[in-house]
């Protein structure tokens, strides 16, 4: 019985690691949302939802670009400052959009982008960028969801990048978290 424990052992210490760099079919060849063959075909986080910030004396914007395919949840975001001295107000969020969620029911969503912002509360007036972390969730169309993610940004004073030159449609003034 020893040496046949001791085999199962060394076949676990052989098998694991090469499981992990992919190099034989997880799941008797079937590709599930968790084998390497499927983990290739969704793009990181950080990759799928990139953020920029900016800011002008009163207040704090964040805008998303989604790739195709991909969606942010609505209910997901909060910003934090890392300034000391420095907080946020009230996100205002726009509507985003409905749609119905295998697991989630009723939810909006953002497509393609969006941008969100808050009042700048300060105790003294801000110089430099403010460095700030956003805390969002996003899906994949295809039914991966990531779990809660958060990028650290600076936000420089000053206009918005490039691909948020125009203004929103709606940066509302609704709660954060409601529909």
């Amino acid at each position: 019985m020893n040496t046949a424990l001791a085999s199962l052992l060394v076949l676990l210490f052989v098998a694991t690691p090469i499981a992990a760099r992919g190099e034989f079919p997880v799941g008797g060849g079937k590709i599930t949302t968790f084998s390497y063959s499927a983990q290739r075909e969704f793009l990181p986080a950080k990759e799928a939802f990139r953020a920029s910030a900016w800011r002008d004396d009163e207040r704090l914007y964040v805008g998303f670009i989604i790739a195709e395919d991909y969606y942010l949840h609505r209910y997901q975001f909060a910003l934090d400052s890392r300034d000391p001295g420095v907080s946020f107000g009230e996100l205002a969020l726009p509507p985003g959009e409905s749609m119905v969620h295998a697991s989630l029911g009723e939810i909006y969503v953002f497509h393609d982008q969006v941008v969100v912002s808050a009042s700048i509360e300060a105790s003294d007036a801000v110089a430099g960028p403010l460095a700030i972390t956003v805390t969002f969730q996003g899906c994949s169309d295809r039914g991966l969801c990531y779990p809660p993610d958060q990028v650290e940004l600076d936000s420089l004073h000053g206009s918005p990048p490039a691909a948020f030159d125009s203004p929103p449609r709606d940066t509302g003034n609704s709660e954060k978290g409601a529909p």
